[in-house]
């Protein structure tokens, strides 16, 4: 099962994506995937934010900029987030296909998972970016737009008030 979360910055998609892998997992393995490279001070705040908000939750985190962890079975995994995952593998691991790497991430872990995803919508403020900087908008475009094909749940937090496209979240 795929359940994708997605929404603009400071929107509330990940506290939402947080509750709904804590009612799937019924007391079970409950994975989070921490996919951010920590720089600076704003970095800092923004992990030390999100652990906090996890606090007490179950929540066994692995940290994996790079590559996403194989070889976990019979869990839910909070996969935060995919725009950091592309980010990494576009100009960390100068990656060639990006987008085939991380979507074949992505089925592994959903073979034997439940997967929870978050992602940021980040495609509507109309303004011009060098080529490098625009295609990562394109790259992430395609994945968030596959990831809404293929998943079982779609939901999108506007102003931490869910929106519904795909599912239900019961």
């Amino acid at each position: 099962m795929i359940a994708l979360f997605t929404g603009g910055s400071g929107s509330g998609k990940s506290e939402m994506a947080e509750a709904f892998a804590c009612r799937r997992a019924e007391g079970g393995k409950l994975y989070y995937f921490a996919t951010m490279r920590v720089w600076g001070e704003e970095g800092r705040a923004r992990v030390e934010k999100h652990r906090r908000q996890r606090e007490g939750k179950g929540f066994e985190t692995i940290e994996c900029p790079d590559r996403l962890p194989r070889g976990i079975a019979g869990g839910v995994i909070l996969l935060e987030c995919l725009s950091n995952r592309l980010a990494n593998a576009m100009f960390g691991e100068n990656e060639p296909d990006p987008v085939g790497v991380i979507l074949s991430e992505i089925d592994a872990l959903a073979r034997e998972n439940d997967l929870v995803v978050v992602t940021n919508e980040i495609f509507s403020d109309g303004a011009q970016y060098d080529a490098e900087t625009a295609k990562y908008i394109e790259n992430l475009g395609i994945l968030n737009q596959e990831l809404a094909r293929r998943a079982q749940i779609f939901a999108e937090s506007v102003y931490s008030l869910p929106v519904v496209h795909k599912g239900a979240l019961e």
